[in-house]
């Protein structure tokens, strides 16, 4: 600041000085006051309290039931075992999606984000990996060797592959192997469920009660913060870019479907409601650190994104195929924009500046 003070004095007349370091100092004061007045700690753990851990104490309950659901199809093989399955597997996705956005801390930890859900699967690794695995017939490979398998066939996705095949049933009753597969990769799904809610509540949680702690997670309380308001903020882009726009193509016509999350279980829509959903839920908790003004714009923007969602016909893996559903996602897109662009200048008015994302530049 002092070196500031120096440079105004010296390109400016004696007369300007006093009245431009009143405004200079204001501005700083305020700066430092927003975040003063913000209890941020407090912030912190409301959202990990009543968010992240419930969140994940959810999906460690729905992979739970997967992994069962899964065994007792496994076997006796039947209509209603599988439809058991397939809706634990869509139980799963729920939860799984409404914790999606939180890409930091122990989900990342021994690539366990990558194997909860491989997605997007650009190069179709996983259809890949899974046909070689398969008619590999190799038990060590789903014993010990199981560390080593591709991470593209340890989650969701593979899953939804062995369920959702059109001859899902008898595929698993006549091929053991294959239904070997489908228990193994459940089971890597349960423990994943079952290590990211320890471990958030054993030892992420202490990490917000003292964000400045020595060797620690985080430099301090705002650090923190910072990173909890990025998983609300710039999941959005993934949303929008990955979610839609990659789907629907530069214009009508070239749209592809089979880019589409969950396009099998035909649930990619739900998956992007559950994504919206996530920020509705936590308002309350951004009403406390962010401007009324911002939260009533955001508030106004998920208006307009839900009557959106409510107006495209289901499943979008079919809607999508017709004009009036592509034109509705494109105003999708844009919405999704604006939303992305009034938190962003929300979070920045309080003095959080998000900062380098992966997919800048993109």
């Amino acid at each position: 600041m002092n070196s500031i003070k120096t440079r105004i004095r010296r390109l400016m007349p004696a007369y300007a000085v006093g009245a431009l370091l009143v405004l200079y100092g204001a501005y700083c004061s305020t700066a430092v006051a927003s975040e003063m007045d913000t209890n941020w700690t407090a912030f912190n753990l409301k959202l990990v309290n009543s968010h992240i851990i419930p969140s994940y104490k959810a999906l460690n309950s729905a992979a739970d039931t997967l992994e069962q659901s899964t065994k007792e199809l496994c076997a006796s093989p039947s209509e209603a075992a599988l439809l058991a399955a397939k809706s634990a597997f869509n139980q799963t996705m729920d939860a799984w999606q409404s914790i999606q956005h939180v890409n930091f801390g122990p989900v990342e930890y021994a690539t366990r984000g990558t194997s909860f859900q491989f997605w997007p699967d650009k190069k179709n690794h996983i259809g890949k990996q899974l046909n070689q695995l398969i008619q590999s017939n190799d038990a060590e490979r789903l014993g010990d060797k199981f560390t080593k398998t591709s991470v593209s066939i340890k989650g969701l996705p593979a899953l939804e592959r062995l369920l959702y095949s059109d001859q899902a049933k008898s595929e698993l009753d006549q091929n053991n192997y294959r239904c070997q597969v489908l228990m193994r990769v459940s089971r890597n799904v349960s423990e994943i469920g079952i290590a990211l809610s320890s471990e958030w509540q054993n030892y992420m949680l202490a990490q917000f009660e003292d964000a400045a702690q020595v060797d620690g997670f985080f430099e301090d309380e705002i650090d923190a913060a910072t990173a909890l308001l990025k998983t609300i903020v710039e999941p959005l882009e993934i949303i929008r870019d990955l979610k839609l726009k990659r789907i629907l193509g530069s214009e009508f016509g070239k749209q592809k479907f089979k880019r589409l999350e969950s396009w099998r279980s035909q649930r990619s829509l739900r998956n992007i409601r559950l994504n919206i959903e996530v920020i509705e839920d936590t308002l309350p908790m951004l009403e406390s650190v962010l401007a009324p003004e911002g939260i009533t714009t955001i508030t106004r923007q998920l208006g307009k994104i839900n009557a959106l969602l409510d107006q495209i016909p289901l499943p979008l893996e079919e809607s999508i195929q017709t004009e009036s559903a592509y034109q509705q996602l494109s105003q999708l897109v844009i919405q999704l924009t604006a939303l992305h662009k009034s938190l962003e200048r929300a979070v920045s008015k309080q003095g959080i500046h998000l900062g380098f994302n992966s997919r800048d530049g993109d």
